[in-house]
């Protein structure tokens, strides 16, 4: 990979809001299923950049309040550049399009 690579801004999609536009085809968790996230679930948000495709990405939970949830990024993703598995990302229950509970 180039050093010169410039970063790629980016922005958490609103699958809330995707949903109450198209609720038969874009399908998101229930709110007792949102409400019900902890630490060590994984979610699934989508990574929208400034240019290019989305990309739909995992985060594993690391802190749960009531407003915001933090995470880490699961793996790389495809074409984002600066973006790393592992990545600390902050994000609302509004952003989650998925949900895999922990294993116990």
């Amino acid at each position: 990979m180039s050093l010169f690579r410039r970063r790629t801004e980016w922005a958490l999609a609103d699958a809330a809001s995707m949903h109450a536009v198209a609720p038969e085809r874009f399908r998101v968790p229930s709110d007792d299923a949102l409400a019900a996230v902890q630490v060590g679930d994984r979610v699934k948000l989508i990574v929208e950049p400034s240019t290019g495709l989305a990309e739909r990405m995992w985060v594993t939970v690391t802190e749960v309040g009531e407003e915001s949830l933090e995470g880490t990024f699961a793996s790389d993703p495809a074409e984002l550049r600066g973006l790393h598995s592992g990545d600390a990302v902050q994000f609302e229950r509004r952003h989650v399009v998925a949900i895999s509970r922990r294993s116990t």
